[in-house]
Order: C-alpha cells, then structure tokens, then sequence
C-alpha cells in the first residue's frame, strides 16, 4: 500500500513539471517581438548578440532598414561571406535592393567578387536588374575596371547595344575596356548594322595592330558600311592606300572590308593632301563612284591592285561623271604592272618587250632578253612628240580609223587606253607622225599578228 502510493506521489510530480516546462516553453511559431529590421541592425552595427538573437527569435531574414537595405545586402558591403552564406541559407532575396536601387548582385560585380557573384546569379531572377540610374550590374562592373565580372554578365543580358544612363552601351564600354576578350563576347551577341563609334574605331585600330584577325573581321562584320577615319568620311581602306600603309591594307582585305566600297562625294582636303597624283586628287574631288583599286590604280601601286583583285574588287566599275574604269586610272601612270593585272593579260619585260628609241627612230624586239628583230619607225613631230615612258599594248584594231585626224591607221595597237599607238604608215628616216609610232607595212602587220596584247613597250 506504502509503495503504491509512492508510486503515485512520483508520477503527479513528473506532471507537474512537465506541465510547468511547456508554460514556460515559446510556441513553436510565435512572431519575433524584435524590430523587422533587427537582423540589418545586427549586420550593419556588427552586433552579433543581437545577430544571434534576430536569428533565434525568427526576425524575418528580408527585413529591410529604411533606406530598404537588407541584411544581405549589408553582409554583401562588408564582404562577410560567412554571413552572407547564412543569410542564404534561411532564405535571403538576392534581388532585394535598397532605395537607390543597388543589390548585392551590383555590389559583388563591381568589386569584382566573383565567388559572390557566382553564388548571388545562381540565386537571382533579374541579373539584368538596374539601380534608379539605369545602371545594370554588368555597367557597375565595367565601371569599376571589374572586367572579369562584366565578361559574365553580358550574356545575361538581353540587349547590349542599349545606351546606358553615360550614353554607352555594353558594345562601347567593352571597346573602351580594350579588352579583346570583352570585346569579342559582347560583339557575339550584337546585332548587325551598328554604327561606328571613335571606340569601335579604336578598337579596330586595335586588333589590326594586334594582327587578331578574327576580331577584325567580327567588327567588320557587326558595323554598317565600312570603317572611316576617326572624324572623316573616308573608307580606311582608302586611307590606308593613300597612306601606303601596306600591312593596314592586307590586314582589312584579310578581315574581309569591303574592297569596291565607294569613296563620299567631295573627299576632305586632308585626304585629297594624301594622294601624290594631281590626276587622281581631280577624280577623287570632281567625280562620284571613285573605289580603292581606282586610287591604287592611278597612285601607281601594283601590290594593291593585286590585292584587291583578289579580295574581290570589281575592275569594271565605273565612275559616275567620266565614266573612268581602274585600268584609265592605271594607264595614266607608267606601272606597266598594274595595267597588265587589269587587262587580264601580259608578260614581263625580261620575256617579252618592244623598245623604241626616239633618238635614232629604231624599234627593237626583245625575247628572254635578247634582241630578236629591229626596223626603222617614224614618231611624232616637233609639236607632237611621241611621249617617252613605260606602255602597255592594251588593245588592237585590224582596221582603225582615227576619230581626231580621220585617217586610216592599219593594224593598230593602242597604249595604255591612250589616243595614240604603233600602226602602220610612212616611215622616213625622220620623226613624221602626230604622236604615234609608225611601222612599215609589212612590220605592223607581223607586229599585229606576233605581238600580243600586254606587251611592254618601252619609249625613251
């Protein structure tokens, strides 16, 4: 009876407690009777009692001061990533943003922390978010010289050519970052036809200089029309023709610029200072639909109508007013190469050439270097001197007349698209022509027949 009632005694005890316990105990779901934003008190004044407290009371973990900054955001300007992975963990928005509209996403590109940066994208819905003066993230980064930051923000992007709250969009800022990497990613995802810019100018100058071929010729091809000179209207590859800038002209052509893009009507006179032939400054200033193998042309340069034939340039074009072709261009000068090139025909001169000696009204015929046939000609007169220098027979005509004397000029071979030529006619022993070379009969007929147009011929 004793024990049983011990018993008994005990278990009222153990109730009582038990009961006592859970009127002490806080319900499991209790609202925290701190301050909404003890938790962002707690980070900002580093107070970890109350850190701890905010925790153990369940202040909410988005809690926002009144300048609408958060704890995360607050960790997040003080580095503490330890913190900061807390916060994460008991469900911290990383989108959240404070009055002037900065998230921890911004504060971690623009100090370049990309261990954050990486954790906060994984996390966030808006990485294109902007603060209150339009700036995005990626802008922040870019700002701050945070180029790594900035490298993997731009793909989160929805539009880089999108003019930010300096004026810049993402395509400007990453040339002004001279960055080819940055460059090259946010050019990727551009669209075409942008317009040139002094920093997509600079950054072109940039990758030529580099000899990056392959962001050359992605800048070439996300630009409209071709790249000018910085303040000009002049085609580069013009300018750098005018120049004689060799490794500039086989590095565009290489990049893929267009070779029959068509110099603006009245060039500038610092242009029009650049290009050593009066011939060719009076087209360029005069006349509409001048190209770069034109100027190449009548500048005497053979390498770069090479070139440019080969890239693609189109010989037969014409200019508006004087309907000038490249090979007039070229005729006007006494590069016997480039006239070959345009004419789609010729041999060297060591192969085959014809001399013509005004002074002793002789012609010679020279094969592999040796003379293999001479004969007497008449040139031009006192008042029309047959003019000296390096030719080209550029056409023939069996049965020329001439349209200026109205004369008959059998088995004409014309010079360099010139108004005179070799023909057959009288031949004293004495200079008798208008200008061109006559032949006897019987030698203009084998000259016609033997001597194939783009032969050299050599007048001195």
């Amino acid at each position: 009876m004793v024990a049983a009632k011990g018993i008994a005694t005990k278990s009222l005890l153990a109730g009582a407690l038990l009961l006592q316990a859970y009127s002490f105990a806080p319900e499991p779901h209790a609202p925290s009777q701190l301050p909404p934003d003890s938790l962002v008190r707690a980070v900002t004044t580093n107070n970890p009692l109350l850190l701890e407290h905010s925790f153990a009371e369940g202040v909410d973990v988005n809690g926002a001061a009144p300048d609408g900054r958060t704890a995360l955001l607050a960790a997040t300007l003080q580095g503490d990533h330890q913190l900061i992975e807390r916060l994460l963990h008991a469900g911290a928005n990383v989108d959240l943003a404070d009055q002037s509209g900065t998230t921890p996403i911004m504060v971690a590109a623009e100090r370049g922390d990309m261990q954050l940066l990486q954790k906060f994208l994984s996390r966030t819905k808006r990485p294109d978010a902007a603060d209150a003066s339009g700036r995005a993230a990626v802008h922040r980064a870019f700002e701050h010289g945070q180029l790594e930051a900035a490298d993997v923000l731009i793909a989160l992007m929805p539009a880089v050519d999108v003019a930010g709250p300096d004026g810049r969009d993402l395509v400007t800022m990453a040339c002004d970052a001279e960055r080819p990497e940055i460059i090259r990613a946010v050019l990727q995802r551009a669209p075409e036809s942008l317009q040139w810019t002094s920093s997509s100018r600079r950054a072109l100058t940039n990758s030529l200089s580099a000899g990056d071929a392959e962001l050359t010729r992605l800048l070439l091809s996300k630009y409209a029309g071709p790249p000018t000179v910085e303040g000009r209207s002049i085609p580069l590859l013009a300018h750098a023709i005018a120049i004689d800038d060799r490794g500039l002209v086989e590095a565009l052509l290489q990049a893929g610029a267009d070779p029959n893009v068509v110099l603006p009507a009245g060039a500038d006179k610092e242009f029009l200072a650049l290009l050593g032939s009066a011939s060719v400054r009076d087209y360029v200033k005069g006349d509409d639909g001048v190209t770069p193998l034109m100027i190449a042309a009548g500048l005497g340069k053979p390498e770069y109508v090479r070139a440019l034939l080969d890239a693609g340039a189109q010989k037969n074009r014409i200019t508006t007013r004087y309907k000038m072709m490249a090979l007039y261009f070229a005729a006007r000068t006494d590069q016997w190469r480039a006239v070959q090139m345009l004419i789609g025909s010729g041999t060297e001169p060591e192969k085959l050439r014809i001399e013509i000696s005004l002074a002793s009204q002789r012609a010679a015929v020279f094969k592999d270097g040796t003379q293999v046939f001479q004969t007497a000609v008449s040139t031009g007169r006192p008042g029309f001197s047959t003019p000296a220098g390096q030719y080209v027979i550029t056409d023939k005509n069996r049965s020329h007349k001439s349209s200026i004397y109205h004369v008959e000029m059998p088995f004409f071979m014309r010079l360099n698209c010139r108004d005179f030529g070799l023909h057959a006619g009288a031949v004293p022993n004495y200079p008798a022509s208008h200008g061109c070379i006559r032949l006897p009969s019987d030698v203009a007929q084998k000259f016609f027949s033997e001597i194939p147009v783009g032969t050299v011929v050599m007048i001195n």
